[in-house]
């Protein structure tokens, strides 16, 4: 990935990724811990937007896929 950048919890735990994806031409958000789950978007604005929108941000994974009882 170009342009990648490191998103970090709270905690200082490193979670995901977002960067730019060549061969797919589209921005890629990767989950650390789970590399094949990924989010792509057409541009790097709308990446961040969803990183914030559908991501939970102390996990890294997607919201509907955190851990039960959450009430994030």
């Amino acid at each position: 990935m170009l342009d990648d950048t490191a998103i970090f919890n709270k905690s200082g735990e490193h979670v995901a990724n977002i960067g730019f994806n060549e061969s797919f031409g589209l921005w890629q958000i990767v989950v650390v811990q789970r590399e094949e789950i990924e989010f792509c978007c057409p541009s790097k604005e709308l990446a961040l937007a969803a990183w914030h929108n559908e991501f939970d941000p102390e996990t890294g994974f997607p919201r509907s896929n955190s851990a039960a009882g959450s009430d994030a």
